[in-house]
This record gives structure tokens, sequence and C-alpha cells, in this order.
């Protein structure tokens, strides 16, 4: 699938993938971090792509100074968001141990009816939730159903808390592109804040929407666009 072009910056989750990251939103993270807010997760606007994925990547940024256990103001740039996310947040890391740590959440991830788990690599796994369980339809409001599964899961991250958490939000292609990029971005959100509501450190999460630019499944059938409406989560260990 050809990609999309944007004027905006891209940097890289830590799935690997390019991520379109609004400059404000950058700036606000820089400060949640350097300030150890605990009162709000970290958001982002972004855009992730497939291996090999066309576009401009950030210029890489400057890291203006760090305490213990903190990191003062970060502009992240190319691999940078990876080091912040399994450097600076979670703290010591998991050491050898990290497969074994990732087994064992693994299992009780899977324990979730709701949740698809797949493992990504040996330090991130891939917890996938199919929007129409979460939400309603055009809606960005939780299901009493969808708080009672990320009820469970937030209980296992905040069980295995040597991880951070980024939230994707994707939809299919039913509407407009700016109104499915908003509805993504509120989806993960709501998500967010749910498992931060639920002792999830807030410095751990991330939160983005993609809207409708990187379907799994074909946007032409009912079937294709049930899929396409998902929120991702990615689980990654520091080593």
């Amino acid at each position: 699938m050809a990609q999309k072009q944007s004027t905006q910056a891209f940097s890289r989750d830590f799935t690997g993938a390019p991520l379109r990251r609004n400059r404000r939103w950058l700036l606000l993270s820089a400060l949640t971090l350097a300030l150890q807010t605990t009162g709000c997760a970290v958001n982002t606007t972004g855009n992730p792509g497939e291996p090999g994925s066309v576009g401009a990547q950030t210029k890489s940024g400057a890291m203006i100074g760090a305490a213990i256990g903190a990191v003062a103001g970060l502009f992240v740039g190319d691999g940078e968001l990876d080091e912040v996310l399994g450097t600076a947040i979670v703290g010591a890391g998991v050491g050898a141990g990290v497969g074994n740590y990732m087994d064992r959440q693994q299992r009780e991830l899977e324990q979730i009816e709701a949740a698809q788990v797949e493992r990504v690599d040996d330090e991130t796994l891939q917890v996938n939730f199919d929007s129409d369980i979460l939400f309603g339809f055009d809606s960005a409001r939780l299901s009493p159903g969808a708080q009672q599964d990320l009820d469970r899961f937030a209980q296992v991250v905040n069980d295995y808390d040597q991880t951070a958490v980024l939230v994707q939000g994707h939809t299919d292609s039913t509407g407009t592109e700016a109104y499915n990029l908003a509805l993504s971005e509120r989806r993960a959100d709501a998500v967010s804040r749910h498992l931060s509501l639920r002792g999830v450190d807030p410095a751990r999460l991330l939160a983005t929407g993609y809207g409708e630019d990187y379907p799994v499944a074909d946007n032409s059938t009912p079937e294709g666009r049930e899929q396409n409406r998902r929120v991702s989560i990615f689980i990654r260990a520091k080593s």
C-alpha cells in the first residue's frame, strides 16, 4: 500500500514504526517527563507505518538534563523514544530474564477474553482489542464491558511494572480522514486515561491515534472494516 506523505515531523515509536508527531505534544511530553507529572497521561498524535514505509524523520533532539529517575526536557528523534521508554521511565529494568518476564505477563494477558495477544519480540507484546467491543458506534466512551476488560489489563500491567505502554487507535476508512484521525485519538486517549485511573503510572503511557492510515484488512468489506476498527496496545520491557 502506498504510504501517505505528511508535512508533520516523523520519529519512530518503540515498535519501530514511523511516528507522525505534533510538535506541540512533543513539548508537552517533554515537560511531563521533566516534571515527573503523575496526574495525566503523556499523549501524542501519530502515524505508525509498516517496516520500510516512507517518511521524513525528525532530526535528533537534545536531552537538556537528567536527574535520578527522571529525564529533563526531551525532543525525541529517531531511536530516542525507545531510549526514553526503555531507560528513563521504567527504572532498573528486567535484565537477562526479560524473556521469562514477558512470557509470564503474556500468559496472564491471554486470560482476558476480549484481548488478542501476540509476541512481537523478546521484549515486546502486542495486545489488540476490537474497537466495536470497547466502544459504541462513532463513540470514544468505553462500554461497561470494556472497562472490566481494561481493569484486568491494568492489573497485569501494574504487576509487571518494568514496561512502557503505547496505546494505538485505528479506524476503518468510513468517513473523512480528519474525522477518523480525531476519533482514533479520542479512543486511544480514553483507553490510556482508564488505565491511568486504574493505577498505571501515567509516565509509562503514551496514546497515539492513526485514523484509517494503516488497515490490517480490506476496507471494502464489512468484515475487513471491523478488523480495522481496533485499539492496539504495545507493551515493551526494559531489558
